[in-house]
């Protein structure tokens, strides 16, 4: 499995206010401490502070007027998509529940995408499935292929806002992805769906293409359904924080 991208200090700092919001440490409808105290506490440089906390009253997490002090919001009641692609990045617990409640969400809207784009553009989805031919056999390059469909799949489809919902857990989606095909037999069943889906295609059968890609999602709901938390800690979530604290203890070092 490759390396983590090295984590950018606004984006650090995002991810620790989020986990003091979910964890209690700053509880809904109260305020934030100042930007002086927090970024002390967190190690962070004001500039990356100020960027984070902009972001996250964008979310719907923190609540900031000129002049007075941010208020951290109820988020659960007044967030949108982000709110949920912050929850899944900054707390783990929630992956084992959270994550085939969304495969659950993509296999009722898949086939919706896909029927609409093979009437639209079948030469277009062929062309792409044939060139996954030559992909590497890799977990990654599978991972990025298999987003590569369904974001083609959703370009051309007729509802936009699919697109929009999706790629708010485009970051997400990588990171879970490379893990499920590390398994040989999940890259088979991808070369097996991709395989499958031309002759559907060309026959401009949009009935078993949708159906040929809900029978992919199903199987994949059912990895993460058994799935357990520990497994997954172990295998990709310790990973990232044990770079970022390495990166960290380098830093420090480097002041002294």
């Amino acid at each position: 499995m490759s390396k983590p991208i090295e984590e950018r200090a606004t984006d650090r700092a995002e991810r620790h206010l989020i986990e003091g919001i979910v964890s209690g440490s700053f509880p809904p409808n109260t305020d934030l401490p100042g930007e002086r105290t927090l970024s002390k506490d967190l190690n962070i440089a004001r500039p990356a502070l100020r960027e984070a906390m902009q972001r996250l009253s964008r979310d719907g997490w923190l609540d900031i007027q000129q002049g007075k002090p941010t208020r951290i919001r109820d988020y659960l009641k007044d967030g949108n998509l982000n709110i949920l692609a912050g929850l899944l990045k900054a707390d783990p617990d929630l992956v084992p529940n959270l994550v085939p409640d969304l495969l659950e969400m993509w296999q009722l809207l898949a086939p919706q995408y896909t029927s609409s784009s093979v009437r639209r553009a079948p030469g277009l989805i062929i062309d792409l499935l044939e060139g996954f031919s030559r992909v590497p056999d890799e977990a990654e390059e599978y991972a990025r292929s298999m987003w590569k469909l369904h974001h083609m799949l959703i370009a051309y489809c007729d509802n936009l806002v699919y697109g929009l919902i999706f790629n708010t857990f485009k970051d997400f989606y990588h990171q879970l992805a490379t893990y499920y095909y590390t398994n040989p037999e999940h890259r088979e069943m991808a070369r097996d769906l991709w395989a499958g889906m031309i002759p559907s295609i060309e026959a401009l059968d949009t009935e078993t293409t949708s159906q040929q890609v809900f029978s992919f999602i199903s199987n994949t709901t059912e990895f993460w359904k058994n799935i357990t938390f520990e497994q997954y800690q172990k295998e990709v979530l310790d990973d990232s924080r044990q770079l970022e604290v390495k990166e960290e203890k380098r830093k420090k070092k480097k002041k002294k």
